[in-house]
């Protein structure tokens, strides 16, 4: 695979970027090139499109789809950050020839939205110069508004460009970063061997609270501490990493307890057992009643994610619909179930 990198805008000068509340110019190469060292460290050659210089967004524009077309690439990827006239917009955008749902930045816009940020979904880019005259299939990464205090927040809170970048690379390779697998088959694969043995939670089920929890392995947990699930401390021996959490009130607002304390583990296998053994084993305090008893052995995608909400599993208020909806239905994860 050949993959074309363009750090969208010059340094200086014309073609020069937005200066939010960080410049866009500075964080597309931070997130390009991180990017593009991690293409290299999975084996795919890069061909570096970023133009720093020149003397008219034409020649800069010009000068990237030039070296992009001067290669036989199989993408040509375009990172940017996004602004609006009164500072309010949100979120994660893709635009493509077209406005075509390539599997790949379907994926990468739903990797980058999970970390945090609004899905703003894959837009028609024919308007846009290095869309419409690259050769190869291009995408242009509206990474999120560099002018607004939350998605700047949610930006640096993810782990800015290293996020971003791994969140890209997912979407391009489909690879899991622990495994030669794309990601859901790497979750889908233990999971269904632990079903088969011990029969606790359904592996669509569980592929899907992994995607959905760990933005498909990138997310800072799943990264630092190969949690794929975010589950607390609450008993645990073994070794814990140290975050926020932020949580979602019964009016829907959010809150954020900082300093909490997640388990940690030394693979992402050892983190998918665990949940499962987390459902298996969880007492609801002060009885002698498992917490999680309608979800064991729960044969029924739908039932068993309504019942992890109703058990209090997660705070959000709409998590069994978004697993259901967004994930198992929309991947068919129920692929996974049979055997």
């Amino acid at each position: 695979m050949i993959v074309g990198i363009n750090c969208g805008h010059t340094i200086s000068g014309p073609g020069y970027g937005t200066d939010g509340l960080i410049k866009e110019s500075e964080h597309t190469r931070l997130v390009g090139y991180a990017l593009m060292d991690l293409l290299k460290e999975k084996g795919v050659k890069v061909v570096d499109c970023t133009i720093n210089k020149a003397q008219s967004q034409q020649q800069y524009l010009a000068a990237a789809v030039e070296i992009a077309n001067s290669e036989n690439l199989d993408w040509f990827v375009s990172i940017h950050f996004n602004a609006s006239v009164m500072h309010t917009g949100q979120g994660v955008e893709i635009f493509t020839y077209e406005g075509r749902k390539y599997t790949e930045a379907l994926c990468i816009c739903n990797n980058i939205a999970e970390l945090g940020f609004t899905n703003r979904g894959i837009k028609k880019g024919n308007h846009l110069y290095v869309v419409h005259k690259t050769k190869a299939k291009a995408m242009l990464i509206e990474v999120c508004f560099c002018d607004n205090p939350e998605d700047v927040k949610i930006y640096s809170r993810a782990g800015a460009e290293q996020a971003i970048a791994q969140a890209i690379l997912s979407g391009i390779c489909g690879q899991a970063a622990s495994a030669e697998l794309p990601f859901e088959d790497y979750v889908g694969k233990v999971a269904r061997e632990d079903w088969q043995k011990r029969k606790i939670v359904l592996p669509s089920v569980v592929v899907a609270q992994a995607i959905k929890e760990s933005a498909r392995g990138t997310s800072e947990l799943a990264r630092n501490a190969n949690a794929l699930f975010g589950i607390k401390k609450n008993g645990w021996t073994g070794r814990i990493y140290v975050k926020e959490a932020v949580e979602q009130r019964e009016d829907g607002s959010y809150y954020t307890v900082d300093e909490t304390q997640w388990r940690a583990y030394d693979s992402w296998e050892q983190s998918i057992l665990d949940h499962n053994d987390y459902i298996a084993t969880r007492y609801v305090a002060g009885e002698k009643k498992l917490r999680y008893e309608p979800v064991i052995g729960c044969e029924s995608y739908i039932l068993a994610c309504q019942y992890l909400q109703e058990c209090g599993y997660a705070t959000a208020l709409n998590y069994a619909e978004s697993l259901i909806n967004d994930y198992i239905e929309k991947y068919n994860l129920t692929r996974f179930d049979f055997f």
